[in-house]
């Protein structure tokens, strides 16, 4: 059946508790100071060293207290070039829904979902990207996330829906679209994901204070690492939405992460895709409300 494009407000009554706002690490004024005086003089090396900091995950994300759902994952690895993917598992469904996480997060931060696919018959499985969680490495980028998102839909035999969470959805739809031509998605849901990837650089360069002969080296050097134009992952534009049979895009009119104007930009560009706006659960909180867990879980499941 023909997805038909609608645009949609979540109806909820849950509260939950607040988001937090944002968090830069204290010694971030010494870096912007830095790069906003030295930047000018020494283009290059600040252009390499804002590459460096703006693909290293600040910190790992750990668990502080375990549950059942974690407990009862089965885990796995996956071989990864030279690291290794550490993997969690879900049901024995004959369909496989995939879970991706986003920037600085790990695969079973998206954990919420799998009670209700679990219950609707589907397998489900999650993994910790590179650089990330309980994998290996020090750094990563679009590519080599999203390479491992290949890695682990190979490894698993494919799926028939993807479940994403924002630097997430866009690694995905960038396998999708650049790195195997023969994957394709049922069922993919895109949760606080941005569109036009030289809005996530330009903000990068905003918060690093990169003046513009740094910032300039900035691009360069990182297309040079990622061997391909930046506006080639913008999600809006991908032709991987065509490997993609419908999309459900959510997003947060308050998100303080990822503008609320990226979803509306990757709905008007997806023939495929419908939009489902929620208000005051932020960029995180979303994948906590039950309200909007059954909905996706609802996408997931009709036909």
């Amino acid at each position: 059946m023909e997805a038909v494009k609608k645009i949609e407000y979540l109806k909820s009554d849950w509260a939950g508790s607040p988001e937090p706002p944002p968090s830069y690490p204290s010694v971030l004024r010494l870096i912007r100071f830095l790069f906003g005086t030295l930047g000018y003089l020494f283009p290059r090396a600040a252009g390499r060293l804002a590459y460096r900091l703006f693909s290293t995950p600040r910190h790992r994300a750990r668990h502080r207290t375990s549950d059942s759902i974690l407990e009862s994952a089965r885990l796995f690895e996956v071989l990864y070039g030279q690291q290794i993917l550490k993997g969690y598992e879900w049901g024995k469904g004959d369909r496989t829904v995939l879970l991706v996480h986003g920037w600085e997060s790990r695969g079973t931060a998206l954990r919420s979902f799998v009670p209700a696919l679990v219950e609707n018959g589907f397998r489900v499985v999650a993994f910790d990207g590179p650089a990330h969680g309980n994998s290996g490495g020090r750094r990563t980028n679009l590519l080599h996330f999203g390479g491992a998102v290949r890695a682990v839909l190979h490894h698993i035999g494919g799926a028939y829906g993807i479940i994403t969470h924002s630097f997430g959805g866009a690694s995905t739809v960038f396998a999708l679209s650049n790195l195997d031509p023969t994957l394709e998605v049922e069922k993919l849901v895109l949760i606080g994901a941005p569109s036009r990837m030289d809005k996530v650089l330009q903000d990068a360069i905003h918060t690093l204070n990169l003046p513009a002969p740094a910032a300039r080296q900035f691009f360069r050097f990182l297309e040079k690492k990622v061997k391909f134009p930046v506006r080639h992952a913008d999600v809006g534009t991908a032709s991987g939405r065509h490997r993609v049979r419908q999309a459900l895009i959510i997003h947060d009119k308050k998100d303080d992460i990822v503008p609320f104007s990226e979803a509306q930009s990757t709905f008007e560009a997806w023939e495929n895709a419908n939009l489902l706006v929620t208000e005051g659960c932020g960029h995180y909180r979303l994948m906590k409300n039950p309200d909007l867990i059954k909905r996706v879980a609802d996408f997931i499941c009709e036909s």
